[in-house]
């Protein structure tokens, strides 16, 4: 039997050469050409049943394209262009990440379809996007949140574990104790529309938005005002009803920055924006 006092010294052998590779490893990646950016987020792999879970919440399909903020090693892409056909892009500032998501790409066979780069998130042209996934800090969640709302209507935004505080998800699913959220983007209706609607009367339609919850009056020509019932928006689509002394009109239509169209029970309807 070993003497403790024999024990605790090699144990502390242990501890010291274990800091010492340590430091050697840190000053290794401390050295020029070596060096690793400082990360906003730490690299956390995403499990595979969330992975699939996120892309069904998408709705991602082969006439998509995603983009992968935070990418890591592409899981993500890479599910997507196996699983549905869909092209993509990941971003990630670890160059380590990038070279690793390439490489995974190659080897399941839809390097074709994907493109992995180093680079910001915030410097990212997301516009080509028609799915956004991502797996990123609340604050980063929210300073991206701005940009998000800039984008098409209709794109599908995906995130794991976190978030945007007062902005509602549109879903909220749990995959194995993990949190995954989905919105999507809304047009934006805020304001006065001027709406013509053969078989009713024209009337001026005044939106209150934040976010995709909205609320509305109708203002008509003789100057009544009459508030907006069952009124939602989703992505660009838009739907509301007026109640009044000869029954209930209902409106479903598309927003097209600014214009709508539409139909509804009293036939084809159409706003310009004022």
């Amino acid at each position: 039997m070993q003497h403790p006092f024999l024990r605790s010294s090699l144990a502390g052998r242990a501890l010291a050469a274990a800091a010492l590779a340590m430091a050697a490893a840190s000053a290794a990646l401390a050295s020029p050409g070596n060096e690793r950016p400082a990360l906003d987020v730490p690299y956390i792999k995403t499990p595979d049943a969330v992975v699939d879970r996120m892309l069904e919440m998408g709705r991602v399909g082969p006439g998509d394209y995603l983009i992968d903020l935070g990418s890591g090693d592409g899981r993500i892409p890479i599910a997507a262009a196996l699983k549905h056909g869909t092209p993509g892009l990941g971003v990630d500032l670890d160059p380590e990440r990038t070279r690793e998501a390439t490489a995974a790409a190659q080897a399941a066979g839809v390097a074709d379809k994907l493109a992995f780069r180093t680079e910001n998130l915030f410097d990212t042209d997301l516009g080509q996007a028609t799915v956004i996934s991502m797996y990123l800090f609340p604050e980063i969640n929210l300073r991206l949140r701005p940009h998000l709302l800039a984008l098409k209507p209709g794109t599908r935004i995906v995130a794991h574990a976190f978030h945007m505080d007062e902005w509602t998800p549109e879903r909220h699913d749990v995959v194995e104790g993990r949190d995954i959220f989905m919105w999507t983007i809304p047009a934006q209706v805020e304001g006065l529309w001027r709406v013509k609607a053969p078989g009713h009367r024209d009337f001026v339609l005044r939106i209150w938005q934040r976010f995709d919850r909205i609320q509305g009056t109708a203002i008509t020509l003789d100057e009544h005002s009459i508030p907006v019932a069952d009124m939602t928006l989703s992505g660009p689509d838009i739907r509301f009803a007026l109640n009044t002394a000869t029954g209930r009109h209902t409106f479903a239509g598309t927003v097209d920055n600014s214009r709508m169209t539409g139909s509804g029970s009293a036939g084809a309807w159409s706003a310009e924006r004022m």
